[in-house]
């Protein structure tokens, strides 16, 4: 670290698919001490997760460090253990009121959050693969246009993968210019305030720290992930990334469940402070 030990780096990290181990979502050990060696040179590690806040706060329990969580893909930044909220952007209520309808009218299954609450119309079978996975329970609501006139901090359509890919490409033609449309997993696409991605988190923290993009690292391997990837000074794909993001990338690990952890190694040899 410097010697005012002040921080000089940032690494900021995707959970599913690139922190946590495919399929039991564990930071293995490889990991955890990657991290804690980065941050004793300095680095302020970030979670930059789609997920919501408290669905992160349960799986980077083994996490040592003091790291800023970004959830909901950027539209909240709050420090750990349920502390202090840093940022949080929210959705206009008359978007959010276009997107329920549309979801209505095609019988989609959407998701609805309200801070650390996510409704939906019933607790179905794409229900619960959200819930088992994200670990934090749904609220049945019936019909989701009771909630207009809210401002959500996002909403999330559950379909099959085919179906998603599909949506994405039509929900970012309609509504791209005016919300934040993106794929975080196989089966989720996801609305946001338009000024919100993990790309403007990261420019936050780099901001808020006082840091520079020039010792910034990034880490992930969703579509979700690339504006993170774009603005950091070195950027890290997943070795099963889509193939966007490894286009992106300077650096692809050779292995998911230990790879961040070949990442940092990598980046501290690069940047050197």
């Amino acid at each position: 670290m410097s010697s005012s030990n002040a921080p000089d780096k940032l690494i900021a990290l995707d959970l599913d698919g690139t922190l946590l181990r495919e399929p039991d979502l564990i930071i293995t050990a490889e990991n955890l001490a990657a991290i804690e060696r980065a941050q004793a040179e300095g680095a302020v590690i970030a979670i930059v997760t789609g997920r919501p806040y408290a669905s992160a706060e349960k799986v980077i329990g083994p996490l040592r460090v003091r790291a800023p969580i970004v959830s909901f893909n950027g539209a909240v930044i709050r420090m750990p253990d349920f502390g202090e909220t840093l940022y949080k952007k929210l959705m206009p209520a008359d978007l959010a009121q276009e997107v329920v309808q549309e979801c209505v009218n095609r019988r989609l299954h959407l998701q609805y959050y309200l801070d650390d609450e996510m409704y939906v119309p019933r607790l179905s079978a794409r229900a619960r693969l959200y819930d088992r996975r994200a670990g934090i329970p749904s609220i049945p609501a019936g019909d989701l246009r009771r909630l207009n006139g809210q401002q959500p901090i996002k909403l999330l359509i559950v379909d099959e993968p085919e179906t998603i890919e599909e949506l994405t490409a039509e929900f970012q033609v309609r509504w791209g210019d005016r919300l934040y449309v993106t794929r975080s997993m196989a089966e989720y696409l996801e609305f946001m305030d338009l000024g919100v991605s993990k790309g403007a988190a990261l420019d936050w923290l780099v901001e808020h720290f006082g840091l520079t993009h020039e010792c910034t690292m990034a880490a992930g391997d969703r579509l979700n992930d690339l504006p993170l990837l774009e603005r950091a000074a070195y950027a890290v794909a997943m070795p099963d990334a889509e193939e966007a993001l490894k286009a992106e990338a300077d650096f692809v690990p050779s292995n998911q469940p230990s790879g961040v952890a070949e990442a940092i190694d990598w980046f501290l040899g690069q940047c050197k402070t």
